[in-house]
């Protein structure tokens, strides 16, 4: 069984999901990471030359490879939510948790990343913070839809938001699932 993680850009799925797979001693994949590695280019080029309906097309390439997996963490991007079939793709290889950012935390966030140049691509030209909160606005429903289980990160460091996922895997008996594959 694999651990899916879902959640807007810059709310630590990645970070999480290192904790987590180190934790459990279980595989880490990053759809993302993947997409970027099968295309040879970061996202943001990919999306430049390409689109982002491209983009959301080897995205699910990489996500139907995943569900092959067992026993993996599974870091996914922000908008793997808009493509009903990838949420059901993922609900039937593993369990899915929603990390649930402040928006305020996820713009400074995604201030810092503008500054340091990192890899997330804005969607449209405008301002970051009204562009993540019109997106959040309508991706909110998407992730509640498709989440088995809600983190909301809050003031927590990402160990504490690993070691609450832990916990609940614990409880709910997915653990020994994991263990078990």
């Amino acid at each position: 069984m694999n651990v899916v993680l879902i959640g807007y850009r810059a709310t630590g799925k990645s970070t999480v999901g290192k904790i987590l797979s180190t934790k459990l001693k279980i595989a880490f994949c990053d759809t993302d990471l993947l997409v970027e590695k099968k295309m040879a280019m970061p996202i943001r080029d990919i999306v430049a030359l390409h689109g982002w309906d491209y983009f959301r097309i080897k995205e699910k390439e990489t996500i139907k490879t995943l569900t092959k997996k067992k026993s993996a963490i599974i870091a996914t991007g922000g908008g793997v939510v808009l493509d009903r079939e990838n949420v059901n793709l993922l609900k039937q290889t593993g369990v899915i948790i929603w990390l649930n950012a402040p928006v305020r935390d996820i713009i400074d966030r995604l201030n810092k990343d503008a500054q340091s140049k990192a890899i997330r691509p804005q969607f449209t030209t405008g301002n970051i913070a009204e562009e993540t909160a019109e997106v959040m606005k309508q991706r909110l429903p998407l992730y509640e839809g498709a989440a088995d289980y809600i983190v909301d990160t809050r003031g927590k460091k990402t160990v504490q938001v690993a070691e609450e996922i832990y916990q609940y895997l614990r409880k709910s008996g997915n653990l020994d699932r994991i263990n078990n594959d």
